[in-house]
């Protein structure tokens, strides 16, 4: 990750930067034209900032994605009658996403993605959040009570959905975890996180993707105050990405909040 922000000591644009980037969430799920050209007016008054362009660019870029991967889901996948299958296809069809900015890595010559690094477990990190907290511990240890803390908060409603599992549960539990974590991870952690790490700073990257992510999941049936909790859970992954230097401590996590989510009946009905 970048500490030398493209745009330094600047609050008001990162802020600027938050509120178009989840502005821009939510009008694209909302399906507003009327909301996408007042954000678009906003976009444009942002550009006359010649520091904002490559935000702006990197932002246009996953507009761009996000409505291709509705696009295909709209038109195909919405249309499937097995749920399981249409959940593992919506997810494949993230890869949509990075399209473009494989794109926009070759018009820019920037990296496509970041983090497929070997994790730097004994990095310090704080108890509980990452980098505030009353305690210091290794990003390993963090990464492991993290994990035993969400299984155990998972674990009642595991335990009261258990009547209801059937034994294929477990093949859609294996493909959907590592499939959805994996993804995604690429998305916001490897792609945005990195890119936008470059114009703010670690800190301000990690708070703006971690309201996208959450954001982004009212396009899967979450309600917005379930999606500000995902936000909570993203900048969590954010957070031990940047400490860590690698997405691979987000994606394992992110595999087991999934496979939680399964067994809990948050994804199946």
């Amino acid at each position: 990750m970048n500490d030398t922000p493209l745009f330094p000591n600047s609050t008001a644009r990162s802020v600027l930067s938050m509120i178009l980037f989840a502005t821009l969430l939510i009008f694209l799920q909302l399906h507003n034209y009327l909301l996408m050209i007042v954000w678009g007016i906003g976009v444009g008054y942002s550009l006359i900032n010649k520091k904002m362009r490559p935000f702006i660019a990197t932002t246009l870029t996953f507009a761009i994605g996000f409505f291709l991967y509705s696009y295909v889901n709209s038109l195909w996948i919405a249309e499937i009658n097995a749920q399981e299958i249409r959940i593992i296809f919506n997810r494949l069809s993230l890869l949509v996403l990075l399209l473009p900015f494989i794109v926009l890595s070759l018009i820019d010559r920037q990296r496509f993605m970041y983090g497929w690094l070997k994790p730097q477990w004994t990095e310090v990190v704080r108890i509980p959040f990452i980098w505030y907290g009353f305690r210091q511990t290794t990003v390993s240890v963090f990464l492991v009570v993290a994990m035993i803390m969400n299984f155990l908060m998972f674990l009642p409603f595991v335990v009261l959905h258990s009547e209801k599992l059937v034994q294929g549960i477990w093949g859609f539990l294996l493909l959907f975890s590592i499939l959805n974590a994996l993804l995604e991870e690429m998305i916001w952690r490897g792609i945005l996180l990195y890119r936008f790490s470059t114009f703010f700073g670690n800190q301000w990257a990690v708070w703006i993707t971690s309201i996208g992510f959450g954001l982004q999941h009212y396009s899967l049936g979450f309600s917005w105050w379930g999606c500000l909790l995902f936000s909570i859970g993203g900048y969590f992954f954010g957070a031990i990405t940047v400490q860590s230097k690698s997405i691979l401590p987000a994606v394992i996590w992110h595999m087991l909040f999934n496979a939680m989510m399964v067994l809990s009946g948050m994804i199946l009905d």
